[in-house]
């Protein structure tokens, strides 16, 4: 038995630097069969940002070994082909990292597409590991999770053209990404979406506090799958549970997952776990590590990491790409494509309009105190308007008509910045055109472990000229007096029956 960690008299920044050092209450068994291939020679606390080269030799699936002996030649081939990839992970590991199979119909539409040598769109989206964090700017089109996923596609199906997407947005939640889809998956004709907000939707919660069934980031998180879903293409739709033992402890089921794959599973969708797949290997390792060679940091895959999630990945989309070789399409019937009603009382998707970067600037009338700027780093862009004083005045002017009933109160979303430090508060108040009750938004979130950007909802009347004020105040709980405004969302969403809430 070790000792507890003390960890009440650190800051909540020193604690986040530091999670590589939570002790447990026991050692983790040694499990010899779970080892899983690593290139990293010393602790991972003692290497850099990206540490552990993928230096590993790889190794091909098999196709069944039915299917290797029997069936057309060209099958055979086509086969081999899927399987041509070579993963790090050995296979027990891959299969408990790749989730139940759902309803397969929209994944079989996209690989007869591909077998037909028609162009297919995919797109990413999530938050920092899937826009390649832990892999250096240039090389991420070849080396991060996503770029290796998409050169699976185009080395697999080299008859059809493959336009991959990554519109990842670090720092944010299925409560903020939801709102804004159309923005951020802009061509209604994707095939594929590839959604990861598990681990950045635990981030938004309180450290040590296990994440609630109905939460606003499972509505949010149902509302984005559901607009996904009504797409033009109808697209398959798979999700990437992202997980770090730094981040996602003590438990098992210290994650978002389970309760993100309950909605998974109602909408029959696929997943990749990597906890799953992970947790018994690094938690061999970390008994003798205090670590994992796979991250670079507490969050961030490194290139090896990046490898594992591309490895779990490929591996179900080689399963699937397998059934669609076997079998002949059918195409499918209207039923099997249709939205089942939401798993949460009265979350429906409404249209929306999210005003970001030159939208967002657009929008205003006078500023005072208030810079544009942008506080990203590694090739991440964050813009947003940031004062760092109280007493500075920024004015909005905004068109939030065209709702189904004009007379009807709907909502008006802030996008602001929440972190665990520095952060201030202002004060939202109409000015003219439209009627609200004035909102404080508060950016200090001592709970979290990162800085995030969620939505502030205000319910206002409708106008073709609603002007509102954003004022920094003098109130903060940090004893600084930083806010952030990076995005506006105009909604038809009544604030009585809105599915979700700041």
């Amino acid at each position: 038995m070790t000792a507890p960690c003390a960890v009440g008299a650190f800051s909540w920044t020193l604690l986040f630097v530091s999670l590589y050092c939570l002790c447990y209450a026991e050692s983790y068994p040694q499990l010899s069969g779970d080892e899983i291939p690593h290139d990293c020679n010393k602790p991972v606390e003692t290497q850099g940002w990206y540490a552990c080269r993928e230096t590993i030799q790889g190794r091909q699936r098999k196709p069944p070994f039915s299917l290797q002996h029997r069936g057309s030649l060209h099958r055979r081939q086509f086969a081999e082909s899927i399987y041509a990839y070579e993963t790090a992970l050995p296979e027990h590991i891959l299969q408990r990292g790749i989730g139940p199979p759902g309803d397969t119909s929209r994944l079989l539409k996209l690989f007869h597409k591909l077998l037909r040598g028609e162009p297919v769109s995919i797109s990413f989206i999530g938050g920092s590991i899937t826009e390649g964090g832990g892999v250096r700017v240039h090389e991420r089109p070849h080396l991060s999770f996503a770029g290796k996923v998409s050169r699976w596609f185009i080395d697999t199906f080299p008859n059809s053209s493959i336009t991959a997407h990554n519109a990842a947005v670090g720092g944010v939640t299925s409560t903020y990404f939801g709102q804004c889809i159309d923005m951020f998956v802009p061509d209604e004709n994707v095939d594929l979406v590839l959604v990861d907000f598990t681990l950045n939707d635990r981030a938004s919660g309180v450290l040590g506090k296990s994440p609630e069934p109905d939460t606003p980031d499972r509505r949010a998180y149902e509302v984005m799958l559901r607009k996904l879903l009504a797409f033009n293409q109808q697209p398959a739709i798979i999700a990437l549970h992202s997980w770090s033992p730094f981040f996602n402890t003590p438990n098992f089921y210290s994650t978002t997952e389970d309760l993100i794959q309950v909605l998974v599973s109602y909408y029959g969708l696929q997943s990749v776990s990597v906890r799953n797949a992970l947790w018994h290997p690094t938690m061999q390792r970390r008994q003798n590590y205090q670590g994992s060679q796979w991250l670079c940091d507490t969050i961030h895959p490194n290139l090896l990491g990046h490898r594992y999630y591309a490895d779990i990945i490929v591996g179900l989309l080689q399963d699937v790409a397998l059934q669609a070789t076997l079998h002949p399409y059918l195409e499918l019937e209207a039923s099997q494509l249709d939205i089942p009603p939401p798993v949460y009382d009265n979350n429906l998707e409404s249209a929306s309009k999210c005003l970001r970067g030159e939208l967002l600037q657009q929008r205003v009338y006078q500023s005072v105190g208030w810079k544009w700027v942008d506080e990203g780093k590694d090739g991440r862009h964050k813009f947003g308007y940031v004062t760092e004083e109280a007493g500075h005045e920024m004015i909005f002017v905004v068109n939030n008509t065209g709702c189904p009933d004009p007379s009807m109160e709907v909502t008006l979303g802030i996008g602001h910045l929440k972190s665990y430090e520095r952060m201030g508060q202002a004060l939202v108040s109409c000015i003219s055109g439209c009627a609200c009750h004035p909102r404080t938004i508060d950016g200090h979130n001592p709970g979290s472990l990162a800085s995030q950007e969620f939505w502030e909802f205000v319910p206002v009347t409708q106008s073709e000229q609603c002007v509102f004020n954003v004022a920094s105040l003098n109130e903060t709980r940090s004893g600084q007096n930083k806010v952030k405004i990076t995005s506006l969302l105009l909604t038809c969403m009544r604030p009585d029956t809105a599915p979700f809430t700041s």
